[in-house]
């Protein structure tokens, strides 16, 4: 049950707080007092995620003109901002085909005798929505197969039971709406992006005229849509975000799961959760609040969580070296009229690193990295840059060393960093990480780049399956997507399915977003043979990935697991083979 405390002159209510761009928000992943909360913070309203995880928002006293003070709050309690992995168009007029769909091995097992085409899953999305009155999200007699819709950004309506923003829409209300002749009237909820809507199709997306017109991975699945509502101005001014950038705040994104998981429990059947959004912020070892929910979600019987591994790969937006003592030099070219950004130096290994920083005029600013917990100030004569700097010496989540750079209004130019390690950690490895692409308001780079461990996160959790793409014309690795593995070496990504040129109900599109929604619909096929047909009821994402392993395709010459295809390209047709011993 939410609490909320407010002094004299606060009578918002928690709802009206949650929705508030006057409050801000924090993860909370440990036990704390009432008592202890309220000594600090005079206005507030607690949200509950679980028996660990909880959400605080609150007022931010006038005379605190910063976003966010890394000095006073915990670096992973902040919300990270998640973009859309966003999908490229495709090859335009070409008409539908079911090539990708035969390629991942799905095709051939919609078909009897297995006849596995989702029926009795559920599928999540995490997305933009859904544009529900197009013919592939409707049945044989023309009813919807949306069996809920949760839009965070409506609040004309009612919000599900348990949450306190945004409108909840029935499969009932749907139905009204689409036997109506202004739907929307009844229904208001729409994906103006086209994001969630094509991933849904690829997914999801019903027969249409014997699969000759349209065919989704399951077409038989229901589908259930969280449409993310954008983040809070604040943290859009925090991480300097482009005007236009679509972002949605941790928070959201935690409270959309949450929903996906309550209506998985009442319903009693299978889910499979599909996430199409991503994140370079952090430590890209798998330890934000985020990761850790969807890890107890993924841990749970009939429960599987699909991520993509994002389109950074060839993005120039890591580098990694391995420390010495002597100085080296890592160069950033920032584009023109770039508004700002966040970069991040990661270290695994104990010790004190020295950090410089040249400024494209020849400034220089010494001794970054030489103090913990301190937050400095940078600013520059010939460079009109303001520059703050975060030293956090023990990062709590991940345990990992962390400076955290914000540059705002940075200098067009060439910028280097000088980095040296004490011999106590020479031979450890750092990482620097820049935003995603859509976070970035101009050409911004490592000019010596390092295009692995650049899978977004949440891809990262160790229980997601994490997906890259591929073009199944060819079979070439997609250029765009994230290496692996993680940066504490973990096993990522995990599988490789289509992703380029897919045919959606918005037309072709290619990214790995496509990938995860193929993957999200064998997955359902696998959890229907599994938990609905009782060949292994007591199924979880774990053994999902398992069974995949068995048919996935790997290629002679590369070696598995690979940082591009993880475990192999996935194939159903062989896993059920594999099963039937036929191989």
């Amino acid at each position: 049950m939410e609490i909320s405390r407010s002094k004299a002159g606060f009578s918002m209510t928690c709802a009206e707080k949650v929705r508030s761009e006057e409050y801000r928000e924090i993860l909370i992943d440990y036990e704390v007092s009432e008592t202890d909360i309220a000594a600090a913070i005079d206005d507030y309203c607690r949200v509950p995620v679980d028996s660990d995880i909880s959400i605080l928002y609150f007022r931010t006293p006038r005379s605190v003109n910063e976003p966010v003070d890394l000095s006073f709050y915990p670096y992973y309690s902040v919300p990270k901002c998640y973009g859309l992995m966003q999908q490229e168009a495709g090859t335009a007029g070409q008409a539908f085909d079911s090539l990708a769909l035969a390629e991942a091995g799905i095709l051939q097992v919609q078909r009897e005798p297995l006849s596995l085409t989702g029926r009795g899953v559920t599928i999540g999305f995490v997305d933009t929505g859904i544009r529900y009155t197009q013919d592939v999200f409707r049945d044989a007699l023309g009813n919807t197969r949306i069996a809920s819709i949760w839009d965070q950004t409506i609040e004309s309506g009612e919000p599900p039971e348990g949450f306190l923003y945004g409108t909840e829409y029935s499969r009932e209300q749907i139905n009204e709406a689409l036997s109506g002749n202004m739907p929307r009237a009844i229904v208001p909820s729409w994906d103006m992006e086209g994001h969630g809507t094509a991933t849904a199709s690829v997914a999801a997306g019903s027969r249409l005229e014997e699969g000759r017109s349209f065919l989704g991975a399951a077409p038989d699945a229901d589908i259930v849509v969280v449409k993310l509502r954008e983040a809070k101005q604040y943290l859009r001014e925090y991480y300097l975000l482009p005007d236009g950038a679509r972002a949605y705040a941790e928070t959201d994104v935690i409270m959309a799961v949450k929903y996906l998981e309550q209506y998985a429990v009442a319903l009693e059947r299978p889910m499979i959760i599909c996430l199409g959004l991503g994140t370079s912020y952090g430590s890209h070892t798998g330890e934000s609040v985020l990761d850790r929910y969807l890890d107890r979600i993924a841990g749970r019987r009939s429960r599987v969580i699909i991520s993509c591994g994002g389109n950074e790969g060839n993005a120039a937006h890591h580098t990694q070296n391995i420390a010495t003592a002597q100085p080296q030099e890592i160069e950033l070219r920032v584009g023109q009229n770039e508004r700002g950004f966040l970069l991040s130096f990661w270290s695994e290994g104990p010790g004190r690193y020295s950090l410089s920083l040249r400024t494209p005029g020849g400034e220089v600013a010494s001794n970054i990295a030489d103090r913990s917990g301190r937050r400095e100030e940078y600013r520059f004569v010939f460079d009109r840059t303001a520059l703050l700097v975060n030293n956090v010496f023990l990062e709590e989540a991940s345990g990992w060393r962390l400076v955290l750079f914000r540059f705002i209004g940075p200098t067009a130019g060439v910028w280097t960093f000088s980095v040296a390690a004490e011999p106590l950690i020479s031979g450890g490895v750092y990482h620097m990480w820049l935003p995603i692409t859509e976070f970035l308001s101009s050409e911004t780079y490592f000019l010596r780049p390092d295009p692995e461990v650049t899978l977004t996160a949440p891809s990262t959790a160790q229980g997601v399956i994490t997906v890259n793409a591929y073009n199944d014309e060819n079979g070439a690795f997609y250029e765009r997507s994230g290496r692996g593995f993680t940066a504490d070496r973990r096993i990522k990504p995990d599988f490789a399915a289509p992703g380029v040129d897919i045919p959606t109900s918005l037309g072709r599109r290619t990214g790995s977003s496509l990938s995860a929604a193929i993957m999200a619909g064998g997955a359902a096929q696998m959890m229907q043979w599994a938990v609905v047909e009782r060949n292994y009821p007591l199924a979880t994402g774990r053994e999902l990935k398992y069974y995949l392993s068995l048919g996935a395709v790997r290629e002679s010459g590369i070696r598995y697991p690979s940082r591009e295809w993880g475990l192999g390209r996935i194939n159903l047709q062989r896993t059920f083979q594999e099963l039937a011993g036929l191989t």
